[in-house]
């Protein structure tokens, strides 16, 4: 028996990396996976929609692939369309999908790039509910995301719904390798799937266990996390 047995749960930017490690261990504890993403990377990243969604079959998983921009409400609302339609009810939503500026300064950064970024790793999160220059900007947009789930949390607490942070610290993944310097502490960041085990306790909160609040991979079974009080 799993821990996510009878559960659906939606995870968005499934193609690779953090996400498709997700999307995987919330299959492989029994849940029902509703995974999107953009048909193709544009800064050309490698990994796909299908690719994540054939290892989760091929692991004995129940997966429904959408192609999805997170920017364009009415993908979004056809992807929890064809989600209700086949599931009749979506329990976890992990909002992943980003986006990030490689190799560029702040002074290199044009307005329409810097709110295309916003709309998808802001407003993203919201239509969903889930060179140091480009970091500059991918962490503004991630403090937004912040405050918006905050926020989120209060209003939805009558509801009995939990809404979380999970912050995974350094990955190892295709997005942070596009990245000249990740470089630096590259021996210290870990495979996506070391978060599989913090994302499922936190699919299984509601508003009266965990809520509301930024949780560190780092700090996961000892601040928080199963056995913590």
């Amino acid at each position: 028996m799993g821990q996510m047995d009878g559960m659906v749960a939606i995870v968005t930017g499934a193609s690779r990396g953090l996400g498709r490690a997700i999307a995987r261990a919330y299959a492989g504890e029994g849940a029902s996976v509703v995974i999107s993403a953009r048909r193709q990377s544009p800064t050309g990243l490698a990994g796909t929609l299908e690719e994540t969604a054939t290892a989760i079959r091929n692991a004995g998983g129940d997966v429904l692939a959408i192609d999805c921009d997170v920017t364009d409400e009415a993908q979004v609302n056809e992807m929890v369309r064809q989600a209700m339609q086949r599931y009749g009810k979506i329990d976890v939503l992990f909002n992943n999908a980003g986006a990030m500026v490689l190799g560029e300064s702040i002074m290199e950064i044009d307005a329409n790039r810097w709110e295309q970024l916003m709309r998808v790793n802001v407003t993203g999160p919201m239509a969903t509910d889930p060179n140091q220059g480009g970091g500059v900007l991918y962490s503004a947009s991630k403090a937004a995301v912040h405050m918006f789930s905050y926020c989120l949390a209060e209003e939805v607490r009558d509801h009995n719904i939990a809404v979380n942070i999970l912050s995974p610290g350094g990955l190892r993944s295709e997005g942070s390798a596009a990245i000249p310097w990740t470089q630096r502490d590259w021996h210290e960041r870990v495979d996506p799937s070391a978060l599989g085990p913090c994302a499922v306790y936190l699919a299984l909160q509601d508003a009266t266990t965990f809520t509301g609040q930024l949780a560190s991979r780092f700090d996961f079974g000892t601040t928080w996390g199963p056995g913590v009080r």
